[in-house]
């Protein structure tokens, strides 16, 4: 007589899983600070709660911190311009935000449908929020060095490829979460993961061209025309060699 293999345990350390994605349940409470100790240190303790312990609370609290961070994030951006931009830049980077993540959350719960990946809809949304409020984070994180160069500089082209470059590092941190996702709920998908993480980057990129000028000022509060975000940074930096 065959004994059946033992049930792993949901705590224990997958291979391949970093310890900050230990899957575990969270430490009792429900303060923010709390949330937000968790995302930076144990974010995949977030992910267990989502997928076994959902409240509505949770995933609304995930995307007020999303959102609430690019708003706060922005307001160092529409420094560099000061005047009106320190208003509409936090709204824009929170606007494009919201569309981005709502744009492109079909295709991410598909993708993890396609990948093997046993979650809900529900469950797939706390994530990607979890992961934009994770970037958005460390968006804070760099907030100060932001503003250094916003006050000494007076290059939008050069302003706008520093927050290129802190938005991309910060959204790294993000899209592991969204990796860590299919690595726990499926031990597997981590090509699909990072397939559809090239299709939110290029959404957010283009997001950045659709709600422009976010760095710098216009008489208009949206542009009039529609452009690939490839050929607006190019004439952006065109424009910026030609005052030289």
């Amino acid at each position: 007589m065959t004994t059946p293999p033992p049930i792993p345990n949901q705590s224990e350390q997958r291979p391949g899983i970093s310890r900050r994605f230990t899957f575990q349940p969270m430490a009792e409470g429900k303060s923010p600070v709390l949330l937000v100790e968790a995302l930076l240190k144990y974010p995949g303790r977030i992910i267990h709660e989502l997928q076994h312990n959902w409240r509505a609370a949770l995933t609304c609290w995930l995307l007020i911190l999303a959102l609430l961070g690019m708003a706060m994030y922005g307001v160092v951006v529409g420094s560099f311009s000061g005047g009106t931009q320190m208003l509409i830049a936090p709204a824009k980077l929170a606007l494009g935000t919201l569309l981005s993540v709502l744009i492109c959350l079909p295709s991410l719960y598909i993708f993890a449908c396609l990948g093997g990946i046993d979650a809900r809809l529900r469950t797939v949304s706390g994530v990607l929020f979890a992961a934009v409020g994770l970037g958005a984070l460390l968006l804070i994180g760099f907030a100060p060095v932001a503003w250094i160069f916003s006050q000494s500089t007076d290059s939008v082209a050069f302003m706008g490829t520093l927050h290129l470059i802190l938005w991309a590092i910060g959204m790294s941190f993000g899209l592991r979460l969204i990796e860590a996702m299919g690595r726990l709920l499926s031990g597997s998908a981590r090509s699909h993961m990072k397939l559809w993480g090239l299709i939110f980057v290029a959404v957010c990129l283009q997001m950045t061209t659709t709600l422009r000028p976010i760095v710098g000022t216009s008489n208009h509060f949206l542009p009039g025309e529609k452009k690939f975000f490839l050929a607006h940074w190019w004439e952006s930096f065109s424009g910026a060699n030609q005052k030289k």
